[in-house]
């Protein structure tokens, strides 16, 4: 519902905001049906510098994105979880990157997952020039069909074998929590026995209870944050109720502060 929202606010802006209107006439070119107060606090909040910078550097990361899938916001620990008992056996991260890089009719989102995965010189231990152009998702499986162990999260699954070494700062098919030397240890290579992969796994599910308890902490703060400028707007347009009822305009010094709270 959130993203529906941001995008019917974004599609309403571009709809009806007019860069070369003034301020006035911008306000009063509003969508049928939203009031012309909640317009002018809308415009107000698209025109603040912050704003404008929030959105260039949104814009700026989605450019960046190569690989756009459908996992949504779930963690990859739940996904795990969720996917390895509707099979009925492990799943490691290679199926799973495949299965949340797809569409539900088995398409990839983009070409650009697709091509990514060509280039699998670390599997085939070969020089960049002997590239083997074998299709990404059927590598991945087909590392996963000879070697069952490459299910498991290590730093030798199939994943690991497609992409090759692990960048600093994030996990690959992990998002954003996890880095490499916090799940894997400063000096593991390739994890070889039962052990070290339940200790693997374990270590996961504990950064994963971690992050998922921030995201709850800073979601009970913005909730809050909510519930208090919902007041706030409730009163404000009480007040600007009661001052139309009397045929009588804010005071400039009471229409600004609203403005500043909006």
């Amino acid at each position: 519902m959130g993203k529906s929202w941001k995008e019917t606010r974004l599609r309403l802006y571009n709809a009806y905001f007019k860069p070369t209107f003034t301020t006035k006439q911008n306000i009063e070119n509003r969508p049928p049906g939203i009031d012309r107060e909640h317009w002018r606090w809308f415009l107000d909040y698209r025109a603040k510098p912050e704003t404008k910078e929030k959105c260039k550097k949104n814009a700026k990361n989605r450019s960046k994105q190569q690989y756009t899938h459908t996992g949504g916001s779930k963690s990859f620990a739940r996904r795990i979880e969720e996917e390895s008992e509707q099979q009925g056996r492990i799943v490691g991260r290679g199926e799973l990157w495949i299965a949340v890089h797809k569409k539900k009719d088995g398409s990839y989102m983009n070409d650009e997952a697709r091509a990514i995965g060509l280039t699998l010189s670390v599997i085939a231990n070969l020089p960049v020039m002997f590239i083997d152009f074998l299709n990404f998702d059927e590598r991945i499986e087909e590392i996963e069909q000879q070697d069952e162990s490459s299910r498991v999260l290590s730093q030798n699954d199939s994943i690991a074998q497609v992409f090759g070494k692990e960048k600093p700062g994030r996990v690959h098919g992990v998002c954003f929590g996890p880095t490499p030397s916090q799940l894997f240890g400063p000096n593991s290579h390739g994890l070889g026995n039962g052990v070290q992969q339940e200790e693997t796994q374990r270590k996961l599910l504990e950064l994963e209870a971690q992050l998922e308890g921030e995201k709850l902490k800073r979601k009970a703060m913005e909730d809050e944050t909510a519930a208090d400028k919902k007041k706030m707007k409730a009163m404000e347009s009480a007040l600007i109720y009661l001052f139309q009822r009397q045929g009588e305009e804010l005071p400039p010094d009471i229409a600004a502060g609203m403005s500043f709270v909006g």
